[in-house]
């Protein structure tokens, strides 16, 4: 199975420096979609038979996007969802926030991937559902899903299908718009074709809006 993953373009809670998780659906912003138009001619060519997609209107956007010069239509999984912040939801990224969300993520590095946000969900409970979405997946039998979601949850995605430990989650980027491609073996076993790809993109497009965008 060759399965694309992508995140979704820049939102308008990206523009407004904002903490979205799953508790915060914001569209695409013009940007945003252009960089879902940008990864459709980049895919043109992909192999593709499933499109699935978390369903948030910032992901599913993206998605109808990419898969429309494939004929295909789209299905939504609600274990696609995004990260849940908990009460940091909304929250503008001002330098306090920043502070939270850095140690957060240290104490993430650090192999305390059980702590959770405020009222949230910590890296262990979100590898819950990349895991029964990763079964449905096989289940399927399709050979080239393209699946897209989010950038906190695609590093905790990527981190089950590279059999990696979750502290090492942040390893792998996930700008917007970009696709990271795996190859799995019938066992299960991936090998990564490419990660955090936005060659596709211009220059202009690849440029980060809002705030530092390391907590994505």
């Amino acid at each position: 199975m060759r399965v694309c993953l992508i995140r979704h373009g820049e939102s308008e809670g990206n523009v407004a420096a904002t903490l979205q998780g799953c508790r915060l659906d914001t569209p695409l912003s013009p940007r945003g979609r252009k960089q879902a138009e940008s990864l459709a001619i980049r895919l043109l060519n992909e192999p593709m038979d499933a499109v699935i997609a978390s369903p948030m209107s910032r992901a599913r956007e993206t998605a109808e996007i990419v898969a429309a010069p494939h004929g295909l239509g789209i299905s939504t999984d609600a274990d696609l969802l995004e990260f849940d912040w908990g009460s940091w939801t909304g929250r503008s990224l001002d330098q306090e926030m920043e502070r939270h969300v850095a140690e957060l993520r240290a104490r993430w590095r650090a192999g305390e991937v059980d702590v959770r946000t405020p009222g949230g969900e910590s890296p262990v409970l979100a590898a819950v559902r990349a895991g029964r979405f990763l079964a449905r997946l096989r289940a399927k039998k399709v050979l080239a899903p393209l699946v897209v979601a989010h950038g906190r949850f695609n590093r905790v995605l990527m981190a089950l299908i590279l059999n990696r430990d979750l502290s090492r989650m942040d390893e792998i980027k996930q700008r917007n718009g970009s696709v990271s491609i795996f190859e799995l073996d019938e066992e299960g076993k991936a090998t990564s074709v490419s990660l955090d790809d936005v060659e596709h993109l211009s220059a202009e497009l690849r440029v980060v809006t809002g705030a530092n965008d390391s907590v994505r």
